[in-house]
């Protein structure tokens, strides 16, 4: 199919989103398989759109991280300097006014796509120059959370196009969005197979339960060791790693995401509330000391997968069981 003209509408991309645009063309992904993706209803639009308020909300709260104290103190060491040093004013001033642009942009949607680009180069900033690309230690589970704000701005600005082009087929951003986090869960899945993680994951929980001892997380804590200790602690590791093996080839894939993009979610949400202690930038420490002060990874997981049931919505299998059987009375 001659696709030379379709960069042309989308002036909005910018000459980067272009070029992108482009490059994934060139190595065949041209957008969604729409004979996979749910049909696009007023309700997806609405949606889509309570999706970007929550992530704008979400860098309104890292802005106000980004303000406080400890915040101030972690960029004077990556910096390198005192506290008094002018740099860090600047630096802090710089990248808490970066996030409420972002975060203005995405409560408003004006300068959606823009500013949806701004957020995807910071994340990138983040990923590359804080977290060198993802932790590679023995205990390493995740590969770091700017990949995570880096594929959630990709949906961001892949749903803002649908606004002037609502052909899933022609989206390549969203396209690459889905295949890039679904490698991020293929490097996840990586990390739990390694033997570390097998032996000591019961050591994950009752670390993050020491984190808040006297506290109802604690007790919330205390739930699922108490599970994992019951099903065998190593059993419960090969699930996890087994379930997000599945996550990340169903993602890649495009297939049977009205199953397993739940499952992504239910998992996400799991692990935001014990492991990472409904971390964010709010938390003790657990989840996100770093001089670019951003939420826990696995909540941003979470948006991202409202994002999948978005286009790949689990209530169209109940909608052709009903069909079926309705089909099978008559």
């Amino acid at each position: 199919m001659d696709r030379s003209n379709s960069l042309e509408p989308h002036t909005a991309d910018g000459r980067f989103g272009r070029w992108l645009r482009g490059t994934l063309q060139a190595v065949g992904i041209e957008g969604e398989n729409t004979s996979f993706t749910s049909e696009l209803t007023p309700s997806t639009t609405q949606a889509l759109t309570l999706l970007r308020l929550l992530v704008g909300l979400v860098m309104l709260y890292d802005a106000w991280g980004s303000l406080s104290w400890s915040h101030k103190t972690e960029m004077a060491s990556f910096l390198g300097v005192g506290m008094e040093s002018a740099w860090v004013a600047l630096v802090v001033a710089g990248v808490s006014f970066l996030k409420i642009a972002i975060a203005a942009s995405m409560l408003s949607g004006r300068g959606v796509t823009k500013l949806g680009w701004a957020g995807f180069f910071y994340g990138l900033f983040v990923w590359i120059a804080i977290e060198h690309g993802g932790d590679f230690g023995q205990d390493a589970t995740d590969p770091g959370v700017g990949l995570a704000y880096i594929i959630l701005f990709l949906f961001v600005i892949g749903a803002e196009r649908l606004r002037s082009d609502p052909d899933l087929s022609h989206n390549e951003i969203l396209a690459f969005a889905r295949v890039l986090f679904g490698l991020l869960w293929a490097y996840d899945a990586t990390l739990k197979l390694q033997p570390y993680f097998l032996d000591h994951y019961l050591d994950y929980l009752t670390a993050a339960q020491k984190d808040v001892a006297g506290t109802w997380q604690a007790s919330y804590d205390q739930i699922w060791i108490v599970l994992s200790q019951a099903v065998g602690p190593q059993l419960v590791a090969w699930l996890v790693a087994l379930t997000e093996a599945a996550i990340a080839i169903s993602l890649f894939s495009g297939r049977w995401l009205r199953v397993f993009g739940p499952v992504g979610l239910g998992l996400s949400f799991v692990i935001w509330s014990t492991a990472e202690e409904w971390g964010g930038p709010y938390s003790m420490g657990i989840a996100s000391m770093m001089p670019m002060r951003l939420f826990g990874m696995a909540v941003i997981y979470l948006l991202t997968f409202f994002y999948v049931w978005a286009f790949y919505n689990p209530l169209d299998l109940l909608n052709r069981s009903r069909a079926a059987v309705l089909s099978e009375a008559k």
